[in-house]
């Protein structure tokens, strides 16, 4: 007969305290990989508070910092990305990427494939000069910070600060406030001076309601703007919708999407921003001739632009050079006659 000696097996306490303290660490694990507890409160060189990561990248999972460029080599630079990650989700999750770069002030509604849509962004109502959408973000910084000279860079460019969600979507809100904080980070890494012009937006306009059928006299919603004939093409590309940002915006863009085969799309985008216009006015190749200029009008500066999507512009093409070099010229100037005599504008300059 055995003999069963105390204290050889444990209690029946310690072996609940183990497993307490197995839970325990595996909740802390879970709540450590799955959630931002614990987690830093900034990111991308301090560019990006928690919190507006957070609201920007929906979903569940931890925020980390993936990559990171901030500095001086030899030219100020910056680039930053966050993403949420999960140990337990295989799929995709939310990436955030913010970059400095340097474009024409007007970029956004001038052919670049990302900002392609440009009617649909929400525009800022004061403060700084920028847009936002579910997906994208843009903010200027001001014209003439020291960092932004580089050797054999163009005068026309300026620096932007974009923001790409990619994997999700937000609120325009959301990535307007990503935008702005990562603009202050950058402008000082530039060495801006003029803080004024990097105020919080009041709020955000977005689009004017759904597309709406074009008026044929007043397109746009400009009194006495006609699409000239040599710019409709029968069966091909004739009148259709149009969609228009709201009117508190100190800047307006209105897509006309044609009916046709491929979706041909005329955008315009009308602004009296002075960092826009400043902006503009340093690329000499902004000229009426290019549907790009910059007028003076009895309140200021008015930039005014056009920009024709690859199917409309291929469409021209197949009728021949002549017949699109006379569409593009015509809508661009049926355009600007309508804006500035609305506006009580001078000419465009040539």
């Amino acid at each position: 007969m055995s003999t069963r000696t105390r204290g050889t097996r444990p209690s029946r306490a310690v072996v609940v305290l183990a497993a307490a303290v197995a839970l325990a660490g595996c909740a802390g694990l879970l709540t450590w990989w799955n959630t931002d507890a614990l987690g830093p409160d900034r990111f991308c060189a301090g560019a990006l508070t928690s919190s507006e990561a957070g609201s920007a990248l929906s979903g569940r999972g931890r925020i980390v910092q993936k990559s990171l460029q901030d500095g001086t080599d030899p030219y100020y630079s910056f680039s930053c990305k966050v993403q949420r990650t999960n140990k337990f989700l295989s799929d995709d999750q939310p990436s955030l990427e913010a970059e400095l770069s340097f474009d024409g002030a007007d970029f956004a509604w001038t052919g670049s494939a990302l900002w392609k849509d440009a009617s649909s962004f929400s525009y800022f109502v004061g403060g700084a000069t920028g847009a936002a959408s579910e997906t994208h973000a843009w903010v200027l910084l001001p014209v003439g910070c020291p960092g932004a000279q580089r050797p054999n860079s163009k005068d026309s460019q300026v620096p932007v600060l974009k923001v790409n969600l990619a994997q999700g979507r937000t609120t325009p809100e959301a990535l307007a406030r990503v935008a702005m904080s990562g603009a202050r980070h950058v402008a000082a890494g530039l060495g801006c001076t003029d803080a004024g012009s990097l105020k919080d937006p009041a709020r955000l306009q977005g689009p004017a309601g759904a597309p709406q059928p074009t008026d044929p006299a007043n397109a746009c919603g400009i009194p006495g703007f006609r699409l000239p004939e040599t710019a409709l093409v029968k069966g091909k590309a004739e009148q259709g919708t149009e969609r228009i940002t709201g009117k508190e915006s100190r800047t307006r863009v209105c897509s006309l999407d044609l009916k046709g085969p491929g979706a041909p799309r005329i955008d315009f985008a009308v602004s009296d921003d002075p960092v826009l216009t400043q902006g503009v006015r340093r690329d000499k190749a902004a000229t009426r001739e290019r549907a790009r200029t910059v007028t003076t009008c009895k309140d200021g500066d008015l930039y005014l632009g056009m920009n024709l999507n690859d199917a409309y512009s291929d469409l021209l093409l197949d009728e021949g050079m002549e017949k699109a070099s006379q569409a593009r010229t015509a809508l661009f100037e049926a355009f600007t006659n309508a804006v500035t005599a609305e506006r009580g504008c001078g000419a465009p300059k040539s």
